[in-house]
């Protein structure tokens, strides 16, 4: 690894070690999720054969476990309590149904404790053990391609480095403002707009829409109303153009599941776009696609955004 690239890594978890250490002291929870996805996002790059998950906001709380990844083979929880207590309590509410091979705590430090004992006897041969700590996670970065180093650098130069500098950058009040006022038009729900646009669309499709929109409820649910209004009407408005521009260009009354997932995938982008240019200015919590097209599926549910012509507010 480029001696620059691991100083700015290096920098960055050190960063993350004195955040997690204040919040702590503070009693305050909110960087418990953002350490949960920055670590998915950095470990779906580490173990490019699998694709982890945050177990608490895609499938409901997990006990003792955070993320998981698709086959059911490694489990990670994510603390900043190193003591054997909490190693202890994590491995009794460890539940048999998940079936993870393997289960590693990984400590929000750079070093975790040696230890003089071991935790067999509470294991008792259900799944592997192991106990990580950031200095751990630098070593598997380093040994990862070029291009993935990169791309891990990216992603903690944008959620732990700017953090520093967004909190002395103005709020976007007029946002939240035209928020307050806007309103619900469209007053169907997200199963109706999809029937509206695709008659024959399977159910199944239809829930695993609703499990996006439940799981993106609960994510941004971590943040104040006031930051989400603000990012909903950014979106909402860049959005309404890409709906009017379809309707306009579009002569289709019928959408494939093709053409919704495209539609769904280019509100996100436009969401993004906007979001990374007036973050120059303003402050928002997020700006990672994940979550804006969480907001993205709230705002179709809310009634603000649609597939069709009477989604466009005028």
């Amino acid at each position: 690894m480029a001696r620059v690239k691991i100083d700015i890594i290096i920098s960055a978890f050190a960063l993350l070690e004195s955040q997690i250490k204040l919040y702590s002291h503070l009693n305050l929870q909110d960087i418990n999720i953002h350490l949960e996805n920055i670590l998915r996002d950095i470990l779906n790059i580490i173990y490019s054969d699998r694709h982890f998950i945050n177990l608490n906001t895609e499938e409901g709380n997990f006990t003792s476990i955070d993320l998981g990844d698709n086959i059911n083979d490694i489990a990670f929880q994510v603390t900043s309590t190193t003591t054997p207590k909490k190693v202890r309590e994590t491995i009794s509410k460890y539940k048999d149904e998940y079936k993870y091979k393997k289960v590693i705590m990984l400590f929000g430090v750079i070093q975790k404790p040696k230890r003089t004992i071991t935790f067999d006897t509470e294991i008792n041969g259900r799944f592997e053990f192991e106990e990580w700590d950031f200095s751990m996670i630098i070593e598997k970065i380093n040994d990862c391609k070029s291009h993935e180093i990169d791309q891990i650098q990216q992603i903690l130069i944008n959620e732990v480095i700017p953090k520093i500098i967004t909190k002395i950058k103005t709020e976007d009040d007029s946002a939240t403002e035209l928020w307050d006022i806007l309103e619900q038009k469209d007053i169907r729900n997200f199963k109706d707009k999809l029937l509206d646009v695709n008659s024959n669309i399977r159910n199944a499709r239809i829930e695993m829409y609703c499990r996006e929109i439940a799981s993106g409820k609960v994510e941004l649910s971590n943040y104040s109303d006031r930051e989400i209004s603000a990012m909903k009407y950014r979106v909402f408005e860049i959005c309404q153009k890409e709906l009017l521009d379809f309707c306009d260009e579009n002569e289709k009354k019928e959408l494939s599941h093709t053409d919704i997932n495209n539609f769904i995938t280019n509100y996100t982008e436009q969401a993004y776009k906007v979001i990374e240019e007036r973050t120059k200015d303003y402050s928002y919590p997020f700006k990672n696609r994940d979550t804006l097209k969480k907001i993205v599926l709230a705002l179709i549910d809310e009634c603000y955004l649609s597939f069709d012509e009477k989604g466009i507010y005028i």
